[in-house]
């Protein structure tokens, strides 16, 4: 599995020196080694993300089955398993022996073979031509899927609306004293 956009990009775009790793204070490493894990995290996920590898495709045995995210998966459609990325992202799979590419919805996790990156339905096996040879080297990219609103609502939180009794008195004004 070759990753375009490595963590040794990001070391090398933030300027550090490698040497820096292990020359400084302990708790400042362990700061940057979260930071540089959590890039590393991040690498596969962006909106420009491409990872390269190894695709495979389910059996048939598997039509029919409940998935990691508890969906059925049927071989006619357009789903996909994969390690990293959230269940219902979408993922574009081109094979780079032929150049036909396809959208995918990952639905499950896999591959378990850890020289694969992905394993496609019989569906788009078909599509992108290699069931056949069982294998073939592809890129995936990160495709914009629909919007979930319910992320929205952790982001601008509805506020209640407040009922108001408009049966009691209006509170009195402020008096003033004299002395």
């Amino acid at each position: 599995m070759r990753r375009i956009f490595s963590p040794g990009f990001w070391v090398n775009l933030i300027g550090l020196p490698i040497k820096w790793l292990f020359s400084r204070m302990k708790g400042m490493r362990l700061v940057f080694i979260f930071f540089a894990a959590v890039l590393f995290l991040m690498d596969g996920r962006g909106a420009r993300a491409q990872e390269e590898g190894f695709a495979s495709y389910y059996h048939d045995r598997f039509h029919g089955r409940k998935t990691s995210s508890g969906e059925v998966h049927r071989k006619d459609e357009l789903v996909a398993a994969h390690r990293v990325y959230p269940f219902g992202t979408y993922l574009r799979v081109t094979n780079l022996e032929n150049m036909r590419s396809v959208v995918v919805r990952v639905t499950d996790r896999g591959p378990r073979y850890r020289k694969r990156i992905i394993d496609v339905s019989r569906s788009a096996a078909d599509s992108l031509g290699f069931v056949e040879a069982g294998i073939a080297w592809v890129r995936l990219e990160v495709v914009p899927g629909p919007l979930d609103y319910r992320q929205l609502e952790l982001i601008y939180p509805e506020i209640p609306f407040l009922e108001v009794n408009r049966s009691l008195p209006e509170p009195p004004y402020r008096s003033r004293f004299v002395r």
